[in-house]
């Protein structure tokens, strides 16, 4: 089983010059790489009736000037009339037997070994490390262009590098720290918090950054796999999310909300801080000091929130055998208002200020974090974990169905049809759980009299809710019984009275 570990390190000062030194060449050598293909791209094939020279790698039929490539379309790093370089070798590769045009991340990995053997900033590097920033900037266009997320930026500040697998070894542990070697740095020592004599392997590593603290962050390989998904679940818990209280169960407890940027007294100092900062003269090192100073209350908020996530998932999934949420957009909850035009060239009020603080506040909260947090525990413990359609789940009454946007006023819940009353994220949460779709045995009217116990011959197929949002994500349908138990006929021995009183029957 793969598994990520993370631990803290404690590098010495050379170190710490070092890799702070490489974190520098390497922001570099991404936003190079990222200018040279994007120049390529925006110049290439521009016109189809010019001759056009490829070079550098432009992976392109010559006769049908189609682009191919791991990161289609965009996969030609060079000007649209470039000069075939004497060296000939970068721009090929052989595969198979044929000689072909390499893609735009392999020839710009082979013109960064050339640099290495030019200037000492890349040469201090360890190869590996230049060619997982050149495949980490692939990963960013697999993901534009693919999944739909956005542009690859040019990055202002780097705080991370990662290593290959097989490349980190562990020198020597004990209880309470270990010992790590890094190609190009050295013996580092870290904080040890693991077993790891649980390690059969290290995978890829990365070194990370956060103000002046340093970690490093490992996929392992060790025994084990994590248990199947329950299919017999004897409670389910829902939870609703909020800004108030950070979660409401089904149960009626809540886990309150620390707000560890938003509280007043956070807020202010940070407000402060970054204003400081941003005063001081650029290029001093008064302002290098000052949002060294804010870096560090940053990451100390950052733990203090991680932690808090950390309880309130083990919470949730010890709680009950399965867990059912609500499938939130928080990326498009975080927008800001859209500006309302009044006719005359001018603008509206459209609530911007209020939308702006209930942004910050609902990032503060890290909702996508806590479900993350809570997947990853329900897997350890073989629990499922159900994302259910939150439409109506805060207007919706659980007693007679009635869903009115009036139903609900903060943190009341007052239904105005039938007046039914309860906290409004408490009955939210029921709604969740409801929502997630369980199987029930059914009730039968005629039973034996002698048996004294309730042993319907079938179970009900239909479900509390139209859409069953487990089978659904899950494939397997989760049922609050062994339903097996009410399949199967009575055994127990009834004695009957009469001529034959003393033979013993089982129905």
């Amino acid at each position: 089983m793969q598994v990520r570990w993370n631990f803290k390190f404690k590098p010495n000062q050379t170190q710490i010059i070092k890799m702070s030194e490489w974190l520098i060449s390497l922001r570099k050598h991404r936003n190079y790489a990222l200018r040279e293909r994007e120049t390529g791209y925006n110049t290439n094939n521009q016109n189809a009736d010019t001759p056009v020279s490829y070079a550098w790698g432009s992976y392109c039929d010559l006769e049908s000037r189609i682009e191919y490539g791991a990161n289609c379309p965009l996969t030609c790093p060079v000007l649209k009339h470039g000069v075939i370089p004497s060296d000939l070798s970068l721009a090929l590769k052989t595969s198979s037997g044929i000689i072909k045009w390499d893609i735009a991340s392999g020839i710009q990995m082979k013109v960064t070994t050339q640099l290495r053997h030019q200037y000492c900033s890349f040469e201090n590097i360890d190869s590996d490390v230049l060619q997982r920033n050149i495949a980490l900037l692939d990963t960013a266009f697999n993901n534009f262009w693919r999944h739909g997320r956005g542009f690859p930026q040019y990055l202002r500040k780097l705080d991370s590098f990662e290593y290959k697998p097989g490349r980190v070894k562990l020198i020597n542990f004990v209880d309470s720290y270990a010992t790590v070697y890094l190609p190009g740095i050295g013996n580092v020592k870290m904080f040890n918090s693991r077993d790891l004599n649980l390690i059969k392997e290290i995978r890829t590593c990365t070194v990370k950054r956060s103000a002046d603290n340093w970690h490093i962050s490992m996929l392992i390989e060790i025994p084990g796999e994590l248990p199947e998904v329950k299919t017999k679940i004897k409670s389910v818990v829902g939870i609703d999310v909020g800004v108030n209280r950070l979660v409401a169960l089904s149960d009626g407890s809540f886990v309150e909300n620390i707000r560890a940027t938003t509280n007043t007294r956070n807020a202010r100092r940070l407000a402060m801080r970054q204003r400081a900062a941003s005063r001081k003269i650029n290029g001093s090192k008064n302002k290098a000091k000052a949002y060294q100073k804010l870096a560090k209350m940053q990451h100390k908020l950052t733990q203090k929130r991680n932690g808090h996530n950390w309880q309130a998932a083990s919470k949730i999934v010890k709680t009950a055998d399965a867990v059912g949420r609500e499938d939130l957009k928080i990326t498009n909850m975080v927008k800001r208002a859209k500006p309302k035009h009044n006719g005359k060239g001018g603008y509206l009020k459209n609530g911007a200020s209020a939308k702006t603080g209930l942004n910050k506040v609902i990032l503060d909260c890290g909702w996508g974090d806590l479900f993350n947090k809570i997947a990853w525990l329900a897997a350890k413990s073989g629990k499922p974990v159900i994302a259910v359609d939150p439409k109506y789940s805060s207007q919706e009454c659980p007693k007679c169905k009635h869903i009115d946007k009036k139903n609900r006023s903060g943190e009341k819940f007052i239904c105005t049809n039938c007046g039914y009353a309860d906290h409004a994220d408490t009955k939210a949460s029921r709604i969740v759980a409801k929502k997630v779709g369980l199987l029930f045995p059914s009730k039968t009217k005629k039973l034996p009299r002698d048996s004294r116990k309730v042993t319907p011959s079938r179970y009900q197929s239909s479900v509390v809710e139209t859409r069953n949002h487990a089978l659904e994500q899950l494939n397997t349908q989760l049922s609050l019984f062994d339903l097996t138990d009410y399949m199967i006929a009575d055994n127990r021995e009834s004695r009957k009275y009469g001529r034959k009183s003393g033979e013993s029957l089982s129905l």
